[in-house]
């Protein structure tokens, strides 16, 4: 009389290609953490010097806003003006508005260490990274129209603002676009890539 064992089918063999990913992706997911850091800390110093700081290296003028670190800040130029000479709802309202634009930015580089890692922990051609590419193609488009909701709001406060018409913008929209047809492409190759595995 025969014996039967049955053994459990072998596991399959990570592919090299899986590797080499999980292996890239740690570092770069640390990177954008730093980044993402980084843009944090610098937004808050900018609120907060906005809101608080009265000397004379910080000004501004309708077409952007420039920081003096040199020992002894040079004399205003025709047309700017210091932030502390502002009134308080023009500098809520600058502090509004770059928060408004630099929002975006943060998000797109908190998805990309957010990719990222689901790539280090070896999740790929899954449903999550279809949805990370989602949300930065749209933080993409929030950061394009950001600069124009940043001057309705800097304008209605009383401040005259030139600079909100960037080419950056316009980049950042097309990049959005393209990257949400790549979404949904992504999406795509997730559902056939779960079905395939689903066959033995």
């Amino acid at each position: 009389m025969a014996l039967i064992v049955e053994f459990p089918p072998p596991v399959p063999a990570e592919p090299v290609a899986f590797r080499r990913i999980r292996r890239l992706s740690g570092p770069l997911e640390w990177l954008f953490a730093l980044l993402f850091g980084a843009g944090a800390i610098l937004l808050a110093v900018a609120v907060i010097a906005v809101l608080t700081y009265t000397g004379t290296r910080l000004q501004v003028w309708p077409g952007g806003m420039q920081i003096f670190i040199e020992p002894d800040a040079p004399p205003l130029h025709p047309g700017w003006i210091t932030v502390g000479s502002l009134p308080v709802i023009q500098k809520l309202a600058l502090a509004t508005s770059a928060c408004l634009m630099m929002a975006p930015a943060l998000a797109v580089l908190w998805q990309l260490r957010k990719l990222f890692r689901f790539y280090g922990e070896g999740v790929v051609l899954m449903p999550e990274n279809a949805r990370c590419m989602t949300s930065i193609a749209l933080w993409l488009i929030a950061y394009a129209v950001a600069p124009s909701v940043g001057h309705v709001v800097v304008t209605l406060a009383g401040f005259d603002d030139d600079g909100w018409l960037r080419m950056d913008s316009v980049k950042a929209l097309g990049l959005g676009l393209i990257l949400f047809v790549v979404a949904r492409v992504m999406a795509w190759a997730a559902e056939v890539h779960d079905d395939a595995s689903r066959f033995v």
